[in-house]
């Protein structure tokens, strides 16, 4: 995941995971995280088609294969997807205090996307307790 995700150009941000955001052409976002410690471990199958077709929004699993390969891939993303409204500012602040992303970041982040990183923060915060 992490070497498509860097063959691919996406921004990597770390903080207890390793976050990667790719901006699109039409504006809108893709991107994944991936757990610190888990590299070469099998992703369920289930798990596997939400990361490529919802999070890296890829039309097809072949074009996974094809961006580790290191060769241009097509994104799912129509060009009706391009936020319109701001992130609300606990969104906003999170992403800023905790994730550390940039404005750039965060401004092309559509709100579903923001909110899958808090709660997968703060739902693997509780699992560690």
């Amino acid at each position: 995941m992490q070497e498509f995700c860097r063959k691919q150009g996406y921004i990597e941000t770390r903080t207890d995971h390793f976050h990667y955001l790719k901006v699109l052409p039409n504006r809108s976002t893709s991107g994944t995280m991936v757990s610190m410690g888990v590299e070469g471990e099998n992703v369920p199958p289930v798990m596997w088609q939400r990361i490529w077709k919802d999070q890296l929004r890829l039309p097809s699993e072949d074009e996974f294969w094809k961006g580790l390969r290191g060769e241009p891939v097509q994104y799912a993303a129509t060009t009706g997807e391009i936020p319109t409204e701001p992130l609300p500012n606990y969104l906003q602040r999170f992403l800023e205090d905790t994730l550390h992303f940039t404005d750039a970041e965060m401004e092309n982040l559509m709100r579903d996307q923001a909110q899958d990183l808090l709660n997968e923060y703060y739902s693997r915060e509780l699992q560690d307790d």
